[in-house]
């Protein structure tokens, strides 16, 4: 074997090490933040994760911690960050657009979800939100077209003939309302929320 040989092998056996060693801190750091935030130590969970050296697994948790204890600012921080690093990352679109939804920021979810749908043109429950989003600010036509988008992709999710329901039931389209609400229990009997629309649905018919 050569002494080029050796100097090269040497050199990529030193960079395994270092990157062997660099995952087991990201991982040290990352149990230790979990098990902080499992106690509700939240700043020490915080501490932990910002000392994982830009692993996209760690500023998730980091992001997701933030947005649990209310700090959504800081969310939408991490998370952006993330993009920088994966900008095609359809979790953390996903998680910016629940993040921008729970902050009012409407907008800024819409164009959040068409991103993550672009990416994913399935992703039903982006439909979903990105409808209930639509609702939200009033415009319960467009609001219905992606209700049945989502229920065309995939007609066994519960949840969003319950909001379909909701959106009927807006506009006075009470059997319309009742039928969906009828159907989200077919999928799901113990979808409370659904058997509760659906029994408030029922008694305003009969008035």
């Amino acid at each position: 074997m050569t002494t080029g040989r050796i100097v090269i092998i040497g050199v990529a056996i030193f960079l395994i090490a270092g990157c062997i060693q660099r995952q087991i801190n990201i991982n040290r750091h990352l149990i230790k933040g979990i098990i902080y935030e499992t106690e509700f130590q939240f700043d020490e969970a915080i501490k932990e994760y910002k000392k994982g050296d830009n692993s996209i697994a760690v500023l998730n948790k980091l992001a997701t911690l933030y947005n649990r204890i209310g700090n959504r600012d800081k969310a939408v921080e991490v998370l952006k960050g993330i993009l920088k690093i994966d900008k095609d990352n359809i979790e953390v679109h996903f998680d910016l657009a629940g993040t921008y939804y729970a902050m009012g920021l409407f907008d800024e979810a819409i164009k959040e979800y068409e991103i993550v749908l672009n990416l994913n043109p399935q992703s039903v429950v982006s439909l979903d939100n990105l409808s209930n989003i639509y609702f939200d600010q009033g415009k319960v036509d467009k609001a219905i077209e992606y209700y049945q988008r989502a229920i065309a992709i995939n007609p066994n999710f519960a949840p969003v003939y319950n909001d379909l329901g909701n959106a009927y039931h807006s506009q006075g389209r009470l059997d319309e309302a009742i039928a969906e609400y009828k159907k989200a229990l077919s999928l799901d009997v113990n979808f409370n929320l659904a058997r509760q629309n659906l029994r408030l649905a029922e008694e305003e018919l009969k008035l």
